[in-house]
């Protein structure tokens, strides 16, 4: 039997190498479509073409978030160095300042040199495309792996509760069908109360009287409505079982099992039946918001 998975899922994993980490987030709300938005550092957005590709061979449908967030530790952060020419400049420039003041000179207090602009220096490391790439890619796909899971996990619910819904469609059918084999009788007893009111005792046509009943009987016979809401029925179970991304399936066999119950609504002649008619719309209505959820 096959998994069915939710639109809905959430996915993380952080990856390190040589003192860079980083971390891939997925999260995903329901859409009719596939819309991808991916943030990450301007560095990194190089690799988003790459990202998105490795997406849409796991997603079909969905609002999708994916962020990347890159972090380099203490290991990998390079280290100040002293730049030689802007101290001595510095010096030479705080002497020439003592000349002119007529002060002596004092020996420069280190703390405040080294608040001078220029004179320690940081240059960033050469970012190494192929490790980040390969750390993207590996970062990805396990987010992937994770928001998956928690898409199927979230799906198995679906899946119960779906089930459980057609089996109560599936229980109303047969209760239609049984009123509906007594709507015959209900009718021809209907019309003679109907005309032994209005004639005198054995005034009736009882051969007219037959004929309007079949007549009746022909025009609120919902017998084939019945078989096909059951045949629908057996459908969606069907699908439900071959998983997969079932949601747009499942939500054209709602809209046919709708138009069986406003058929036999139409036809209708019983109070009772009519109510068991308005039970099987409420509950196509009840799976229809569910497999919103469903990819």
């Amino acid at each position: 039997m096959g998994a069915i998975f939710s639109m809905t899922g959430f996915g993380t994993k952080i990856v390190e190498r040589e003192g860079v980490r980083l971390r891939a987030t997925i999260r995903s709300v329901n859409s009719r479509h596939l819309d991808i938005q991916i943030r990450s550092p301007h560095f990194l957005q190089q690799f988003e073409p790459k990202v998105r590709e490795r997406v849409q061979t796991r997603a079909r449908r969905g609002k999708l978030s994916l962020t990347l967030e890159w972090e380099e530790m203490e290991s990998a952060r390079a280290l100040p160095t002293l730049d030689e020419d802007v101290a001595r400049a510095y010096l030479d420039e705080l002497q020439r300042l003592a000349e002119l003041t007529g002060k002596q000179s004092d020996p420069v207090d280190l703390s405040t040199l080294v608040q001078l602009t220029g004179v320690f220096k940081v240059e960033s490391k050469a970012m190494d495309l192929e490790l980040a790439e390969a750390m993207i890619c590996d970062a990805v796909d396990a987010a992937l792996d994770d928001f998956e899971a928690s898409r199927r996990a979230e799906g198995d619910s679906l899946d119960r509760d779906l089930r459980k819904r057609v089996d109560l469609l599936e229980q109303h059918a047969g209760r239609i069908a049984e009123m509906s084999a007594a709507t015959p009788e209900h009718i021809r007893l209907r019309l003679r109360e109907k005309v032994d009111a209005l004639l005198r005792p054995g005034q009736i046509d009882e051969d007219r009287l037959a004929m309007e009943v079949v007549m009746l009987a022909e025009r609120s016979d919902i017998t084939e409505e019945i078989v096909r809401l059951r045949s629908h029925n057996d459908q969606f179970r069907a699908a439900l079982d071959k998983g997969g991304e079932v949601g747009r399936r499942l939500n054209f066999l709602l809209q046919e099992m709708n138009r069986e119950a406003n058929t036999m609504g139409s036809k209708s002649q019983e109070a009772d039946l009519t109510h068991q008619v308005v039970e099987v719309k409420e509950e196509i209505e009840r799976l229809r918001e569910q497999i919103q959820n469903l990819a």
